[in-house]
């Protein structure tokens, strides 16, 4: 009899650890740059720094538990095999890439292609503070080189992250640096300085840009419990003591505050998990 009980416990604890793990719940997102068809595009024949960032934020979304991407490679191939999907992405990530409006019939066909249910869309352009011309940073780069314009230009990053079933912008950042070297200089007399810049833009986007996006991203998709304590004193002879408060926090959802958090959702931090 013991042996039948034991066996059934077993069979009931594998049933509840499988059913878990079907249960568990998993988001399929799709990250694509605004210059994903650009492909040795430039004089330098560098990847473009919109394409730069979405690989790494793929390569960081890719190391959370539930949470899957498609590499940009694929996604290419993909769309290769669907011409009018093709050209109806690559207008909707032009106007995105000028406007910053996002077209959600096409980011739903881009769902429904992908199996997805959010895409992220992650844009760059580069600008100086004596024009607000957008350009590609390596034009700019080809530019600066040819002309020795020694001004030091501004990367501006855009990175959305959409919700296809409710058609809704669940996040947004925005992400700048000053592009130039120790003096103050952006251009490449040489290949050995060109491949500089590019390698400090890769370390940026690895070690900067591409975390807090992918956190942010997780934040919406697992935002994580708070428990919170209130310190009550009893009377000058008791020790203080945490007694735990569930609705502590029940004053946060008032309209004050939520005004409050409006203005201050530009300004995103990365978060430690």
């Amino acid at each position: 009899m013991k042996k039948i009980a034991f066996k059934i416990i077993f069979l009931l604890i594998l049933l509840f650890c499988s059913t878990v793990k079907v249960n568990a719940v998993e988001f399929n997102v799709l990250v694509i740059s605004t210059d994903i068809f650009n492909i040795c595009d430039n004089y330098f024949c560098f990847p473009e720094p919109s394409e730069i960032a979405a690989n790494y934020v793929i390569q960081e979304l890719d190391t959370y538990k539930r949470i899957n991407t498609v590499d940009l490679t694929t996604v290419r191939a993909k769309l290769e095999e669907k011409p009018d999907l093709k050209v109806s992405t690559q207008s909707m990530l032009k106007t995105f890439e000028q406007t910053e409006k996002i077209d959600f019939s096409v980011l739903n066909e881009l769902s429904k292609e992908f199996g997805v249910k959010s895409v992220i869309i992650i844009s760059s352009y580069a600008i100086t503070d004596r024009s607000a011309t957008r350009r590609d940073l390596w034009e700019v780069l080809e530019v600066s080189s040819a002309f020795k314009i020694t001004y030091p230009f501004n990367l501006t990053t855009t990175a959305v992250l959409t919700d296809t079933v409710n058609d809704v912008v669940m996040w947004s950042g925005k992400y700048n640096k000053t592009v130039s070297d120790s003096n103050g200089f952006f251009l490449a007399l040489n290949q050995a300085q060109a491949a500089s810049h590019l390698e400090k833009i890769k370390q940026y986007y690895k070690n900067n840009v591409s975390k807090n996006i992918s956190q942010n991203v997780r934040l919406r998709f697992f935002p994580k419990g708070v428990r919170t304590i209130e310190i009550k004193k009893q009377s000058e002879s008791d020790e203080d003591k945490p007694i735990f408060k569930p609705n502590a926090l029940e004053h946060l959802i008032k309209q004050p505050f939520v005004d409050q958090m409006q203005e201050e959702s530009e300004e995103d931090l990365i978060f430690t998990f």
